[in-house]
């Protein structure tokens, strides 16, 4: 397949703003999204991300296929990202993964992306969003994926940065921001709640930060213009050995979704020609 990415110089009309939310392994689901979109030629204006969004939105920015990708996550496991170390602020560290990072991927920061891209995390300090657009992709990334609890906070450029899911589970406000006049967010789903007790730290954390995400839907959904939401429920947050399941999940529901999607760009594209011709009279 030919990816349609709109090219940073292009003017108007530009494609969508592509906004991809977290979730562990449920991630992969993002490569079925990219893959209905490049064979329906939808161009791509840009990507944000937070967390697993982040991690795939750099890597398809900087270049790398989809089947490359799906490749890498085939073999990815918690060794990967992660290395068990129980500081003070949390049970493991995800150096591993700026390491990966810097390894595998085809840009290394921000400038050098095929794309706009921003990655979104939390600062610890504030409780504000941080969003970035530029500088070295691996520390932002690792900002974005450092789930509360489970990996240490990343310092960086002066801040205590946490998983961008905390403020942004789906980051549809950052992407309004980035080129692209159609936002559209990518929701991996939250914990489903089945009416059972947490049973350990990790569920307990995970459950609340999935309670705090259910009570930002609302706001969150105000600035997607299509919302694409693969049926993942089945998935735990470690399920990397089905990539291909996941992936499948997101080409349905893009599927889904592409009437309307394709709609909103035809009114797109029908108000630019006509503005464009009053602009000739």
């Amino acid at each position: 397949m030919k990816r349609n990415v709109r090219n940073l110089g292009e003017a108007e009309p530009p494609g969508i703003a592509l906004a991809l939310g977290g979730g562990f392994a449920r991630g992969f689901a993002h490569l079925g999204v990219l893959a209905v979109l490049e064979e329906h030629d939808i161009p791509i204006a840009s990507i944000t991300g937070t967390s697993i969004g982040s991690v795939l939105g750099a890597a398809y920015a900087g270049g790398m296929s989809i089947g490359d990708m799906l490749s890498l996550g085939r073999s990815t496991s918690f060794r990967t990202f992660g290395r068990w170390c129980v500081s003070r602020l949390g049970l493991a560290t995800n150096e591993r993964l700026g390491e990966m990072i810097r390894r595998c991927f085809p840009a290394q920061r921000f400038e050098q992306l095929d794309l706009p891209l921003a990655v979104v995390a939390t600062d610890l300090r504030t409780g504000e969003p941080v969003v970035f657009r530029h500088g070295d992709l691996a520390e932002a990334i690792r900002a974005s994926c450092a789930f509360p609890g489970l990996f240490e906070p990343v310092e960086f450029e002066g801040r205590c940065l946490s998983d961008g899911g905390l403020v942004a589970p789906v980051p549809t406000e950052a992407a309004m921001a980035m080129r692209g006049a159609c936002v559209v967010g990518v929701s991996l789903e939250y914990y489903q709640w089945d009416g059972s007790a947490p049973t350990n730290i990790f569920q307990l954390v995970t459950r609340a930060v999935s309670a705090a995400q259910k009570h930002q839907e609302a706001i969150w959904k105000t600035h997607a213009a299509v919302l694409i939401e693969p049926q993942l429920s089945t998935f735990a947050w470690d399920d990397f050995g089905r990539a291909e399941e996941a992936m499948a999940a997101g080409v349905t529901a893009t599927e889904k979704a592409m009437p309307r999607l394709r709609e909103l760009l035809d009114q797109r594209m029908t108000s630019t020609i006509r503005l464009q011709l009053s602009d000739r009279k």
